[in-house]
């Protein structure tokens, strides 16, 4: 069915009819597994070549915020902002499938436990928004000094080598990122526009990718 002339008047998907509420949901989320599948993938074929890749690790990552940055502008461009979104998720997977690998030869399986772990947290926090229907946006402002102070943290994190400051860092993170899920499902649910479904998969892209490295760090500190 075509819902592009009941898009044109604007407003909230919430105040939209069940039918145009749920294709956008099942647009958010075919992006987002869309998206994890394209790092999933790429990720996997970047494994084995770690020391090649290393030394474009930094331009990889600068391309990568440059994707964000030229999303925002296009994110209601058809094909343009599908194409940002598809391209950062396979930027991540050259970065972080190397780093994996590396974390699974430490510590084997590793890789697959943090992953459980993730979908069960992040599915858990996603089903419980949806029953509940509750307005999460009052987070929005405490969730970004949170995550200011976190970078800033990760930045002395590299000066100071304490396993137990470690530990902190990742279960404080991980806390934040999982505020995080409410907040941009609560957003997806009841403040964004229909036309605003790669909005809401590059914000629960960004939730899922940094909850599974969080709990990956966290595991492997535990396994040491």
């Amino acid at each position: 069915m075509n819902y592009q002339p009941a898009y044109s008047r604007g407003g909230f998907v919430a105040d939209y009819s069940a039918d145009v509420r749920a294709d956008f949901i099942r647009k958010v989320y075919g992006l987002l597994f869309l998206t994890l599948a394209v790092t999933v993938g790429v990720g996997a074929l970047a494994a084995p070549l770690g020391p090649a890749i290393a030394p474009f690790t930094l331009p990889l990552f600068i391309v990568g915020i440059i994707c964000v940055i030229a999303l925002n502008f296009a994110r209601r461009v058809p094909v343009l902002n599908v194409a940002l979104l598809l391209l950062f998720g396979a930027i991540q997977g050259a970065i972080f499938g190397p780093y994996l690998a590396m974390a699974n030869d430490a510590a084997p399986g590793i890789g697959a436990e943090a992953g459980w772990t993730t979908i069960a947290v992040f599915g858990g926090l996603t089903a419980y928004v949806f029953a509940s229907r509750k307005d999460f946006s009052f987070l929005g402002g405490m969730l970004f000094v949170s995550l200011i102070a976190l970078i800033v943290a990760g930045i002395v994190m590299m000066f100071v080598h304490a396993a137990w400051a470690s530990m902190a860092y990742c279960v404080i993170g991980i806390l934040i990122f999982s505020g995080y899920v409410l907040y941009d499902t609560s957003q997806i649910i009841l403040r964004l526009g229909p036309e605003d479904a790669v909005v809401g998969a590059i914000a629960l892209y960004l939730d899922f990718v940094n909850l599974f490295l969080l709990i990956l760090d966290l595991l492997s500190l535990r396994r040491r």
